[in-house]
């Protein structure tokens, strides 16, 4: 994803998209056994990994977790416990978005529903299509973006990560919004 739409991801959502930090782990079921710990994940090294075309997609699933944030913090929930982002991608032609933290089964659902729509969204435009099965890979593309030379930046460019790190870094440790 451009680089501009990724920087616009952060400033709607500055607590979902919010720094590492540590995070509440628990090894067994049981709850003496829960500790922090250093919480990196694959977005934080590679950023938003898929198409323009699905930004709607994402924002809107974005959305409903700083919502879910907003609720848990009035709750008085500790931020370690909130939803952060872990990784968001393009697999076998349809959009994985991965959160850590407190997540309803109400998000959860829409979290599956948005992927499965993804399917019918294609990745570079967000036009409605099906999806197509390119030799060992899939890819959700509308039929006038699979005929357009690739136009967007590709993950593993060197320039565009070195752009990548310097946003990624401008993130924040945002703590709770003050009203």
């Amino acid at each position: 994803m451009k680089l501009q739409l990724q920087a616009e991801l952060f400033r709607r959502y500055p607590c979902f998209f919010r720094t590492p930090g540590k995070r509440l782990v628990q090894l067994n079921s049981g709850v003496d056994d829960a500790h922090l710990v250093q919480a990196a994940e694959p977005f934080d090294e590679w950023g938003v990994e898929c198409g323009d075309g699905w930004f709607n997609l994402i924002d809107r699933l974005c959305r409903e977790c700083e919502r879910e944030i907003e609720r848990l913090d009035s709750l008085g929930v500790p931020r370690e416990r909130w939803p952060r982002v872990a990784q968001i991608k393009e697999k076998f032609g349809s959009l994985r978005f991965y959160a850590r933290g407190c997540l309803p089964e109400e998000l959860r659902e829409l979290i599956q529903e948005i992927s499965e729509k993804s399917r019918l969204t294609c990745e570079l435009c967000g036009a409605f299509k099906k999806s197509r099965a390119a030799e060992a890979w899939h890819s959700t593309t509308c039929d006038d973006c699979t005929r357009k030379p690739a136009e967007q930046p590709l993950a593993f460019d060197k320039q565009f990560h070195a752009q990548l790190q310097v946003l990624l870094a401008s993130r924040t440790d945002r703590g709770p919004r003050v009203v």
